[in-house]
């Protein structure tokens, strides 16, 4: 039993405080928002990338594709 009330008070200098953990909390939530904020970020550079691409596929290729049914449509029979 002497021993292991020993060991005890020998840890107890080494655990956080409320303190501590209250600032610990702090700098997770600092840091989440940072998180939060960047993919934030990444999520809307990404959607603004697809846009433009599918903007410019849809430029390019909704004229060849009028030009193709026009020239079906009027040089077949």
């Amino acid at each position: 039993m002497e021993t292991r009330v020993t060991r005890l008070e020998a840890i107890i200098p080494t655990l956080a405080t409320r303190e501590d953990l209250a600032h610990l909390e702090g700098r997770m939530n600092g840091a989440i928002q940072k998180v939060e904020t960047t993919l934030h970020q990444e999520l809307t550079n990404q959607t603004w990338l697809i846009v433009k691409w599918m903007s410019g596929l849809l430029v390019t290729l909704l004229p060849s594709l009028f030009a193709a049914v026009f020239y079906v449509a009027l040089y077949t029979h």
